[in-house]
Order: structure tokens, then sequence, then C-alpha cells
């Protein structure tokens, strides 16, 4: 008779347990279901342009004024941002500009990193995937903040001066920095500039995150971010995040943060220890950049406070990310413009539960 009535006791724990697994699993499909969005069902209202800047260029007009008249009138803005600051040739409608970018275009270095992009991060098959990709998640954006625009995706060989170079109107990715960590190529960039971990991270994989991270970045700076203090900027990039992987959710979230799967599992075993080095009120609220740019700054770990070398980088920005989640969690009435509308940090880390 007792061992009935352990046993029904047993059974009816269990029974609890898997009731409560079955409403938790309920609560976090109804909490997400809010942001979730169809991109199949949504309609940017233009079409989406992915346009290979890197091909057209190696097939110029032979005269420079043709050259120069095709390349105002195809490309615009970004010809002028791509002549004058990104590869820094000369002003955009100086027919000189196009001498030098023959010049630039014909050195072996360029002739030789061109044919690999081809083979590697420009391959067709990862053109279509990025395109569709990169076209899903401004659909999903268009969903949920209508009034954001939608730039064209321009791939770009940037002389290995910008991973992307996110305007308005414009997404432009050095295709260049996404070939594969072990391309030969790579093997001729100074160290001092692409050390190791940098190297680590110019894969394909992360092409599509990063462009769309970038793209983010740059377009909702205006939005309340005033970058005074520390909690302004691990804040930011957490908005930031979390809107991103609203838009992008099929990507893991380690290649938001450029991290391996290891990486991720550290940061989120370590959380706690994490937030008593970053709470005090002199961490968080530091408002010298050098001091605090050690938890955003991209390294072999983030070297601030106690944190030891076995951490992946960039500790606070994924702090951040997780703060603002647990403020949505919290506050599910709220809206993705007064989210990031928001500047008061105490508003954020009141909801946090490390």
């Amino acid at each position: 008779m007792l061992v009935n009535k352990v046993t029904s006791r047993i059974h009816t724990t269990l029974l609890r347990g898997q009731l409560w697994t079955i409403l938790i699993l309920i609560l976090k499909s109804c909490a997400s279901d809010k942001w979730e969005v169809n991109p199949d069902d949504v309609d940017l209202g233009r079409e989406f342009r992915v346009r290979t800047f890197y091909s057209d260029i190696q097939e110029l007009p032979e005269t420079d004024t043709a050259a120069i008249a095709k390349l105002i009138r195809v490309y615009g803005d970004f010809w002028a941002d791509y002549s004058e600051d990104i590869l820094k040739l000369g002003a955009f409608n100086d027919t000189a500009t196009i001498s030098e970018l023959r010049t630039f275009l014909a050195h072996p270095s360029t002739v030789e990193t061109l044919a690999a992009i081809d083979t590697t991060s420009a391959n067709q098959d990862k053109i279509d995937q990025v395109s569709i990709d990169l076209e899903n998640g401004f659909k999903r954006l268009h969903a949920l903040m209508p009034t954001e625009p939608t730039p064209d995706v321009i791939l770009m060989y940037s002389g290995f001066n910008y991973a992307v170079y996110p305007r308005e109107e414009n997404l432009a990715i050095g295709l260049e920095w996404f070939m594969g960590h072990e391309h030969p190529i790579y093997d001729m960039l100074p160290p001092d500039i692409f050390p190791q971990y940098r190297r680590l991270r110019m894969h394909p994989d992360l092409l599509t995150a990063n462009a769309f991270r970038g793209w983010m970045l740059v377009n909702f700076q205006n939005r309340g971010y005033t970058g005074r203090m520390l909690s302004d900027d691990i804040l930011y990039w957490g908005k930031v995040l979390w809107l991103t992987h609203k838009c992008m959710p099929q990507l893991h979230e380690h290649l938001l943060m450029d991290w391996t799967p290891s990486d991720l599992k550290w940061a989120t075993a370590n959380e706690e220890s994490i937030w008593m080095e970053l709470q005090p009120s002199d961490v968080i609220f530091e408002t010298n950049r050098t001091v605090y740019n050690r938890w955003l700054t991209e390294g072999p770990f983030t070297k601030a406070g106690s944190i030891p070398q076995e951490s992946p980088d960039k500790l606070g920005i994924w702090m951040g990310w997780q703060i603002i989640e647990d403020y949505m969690s919290a506050n599910s009435d709220t809206s993705i413009e007064e989210l990031f509308n928001e500047r008061d940090p105490s508003a954020f880390l009141r909801t946090y539960r490390p």
C-alpha cells in the first residue's frame, strides 16, 4: 500500500513537472510570436537588389570619360563613397580617378584577390544564399518597422579597408573579408593589423551577420544613443543585437557575436560572474572611453576587470544583449520604437536577472 502511495506521488510530481514544462514552452512561444514574421508574407514595396560592383568595375568602357559617366549613372552616391572614401582614389567626377582605379585593378595583388573572391565569398551559391538571407532580414525589419529604409546590397572589393560600409541607401560588403581564414592570401596581410583572432573571423559564414548587424548599428545610431558612458554603448549594442536576431532568426546566436559555439557556452556559464565585474557603478557608468572600450573591443579575450583569458571578447556587448532580452520579456507591450527611444539605463538594469 505504501509503495502504491509513493508511486502515486512520484507520478503526480512527474506530471506536474511535465505540465510546468509545457506551460513554460507555451508562454515562451506566445512571447516570441509577437515578433515572429514570415518574410514570404511581406512586400517591401520595391525591388530588393544585390549588385555586383566588384565585377562591374572590371568591365568598364575603354575611355575614362565613358567609364566615369557609367559609374555615376549606375552607382551614384556609392561610386562617390568608393572613390573618395573607401579607396581614396580621387574625386568621383574626375576622369583621373578612373585612371587610378584601372591601376588599382591591374595590380597583381588585386588581380589575385578578385580571382580568390570568385571562388570563395562570391561563388554563385554563396551570393544566392546571402541574397535570400538579407532580403528576408530586411522584409522582417519592414514588417516590424515599416518606415525604416531598405538598402541596396553592394558586393565590393575594398582593398581590405572595410568589411562592411553601411549607408542608409546602400549596404556595401567587402567580399575579401569573408574568404575563409585558411586562405593563403591572408598570409600576406600584416599580422599587426590582421592578428590571428581577426583572421579566424574572416569566414563566409559570418558575412550575413556582419553585414546586417553593421547596417543596423549605423541606421539606429540616432535613436537615443549618446556614447557618454559604458552603459550607453552596451545597451545600444544590446538593442541592435536583439532586433537583428528577430530579423534573422535563422542565424545562431554565436554568429551575431562573431564567436564560436564554445565562446557562447563560456559566456552563458559565467554570466553571473561577468555581471559581478560589470555592475559596479564606477564600471558600468564609466565615462572614459579608453577605459570602458575594454568591454567592447575585438580581441583574443575581454581585457577588463578580473575576466580571465579563456573568455571571449566583447563581453560587454553580449551582456547588453542579455539585459535587453530580459527587459523586453518583462515589458511585452513595449514597441521597438519605444525600446530604442528609452534612454534611462536604470529602466533596463532593474529588469535584468543574470
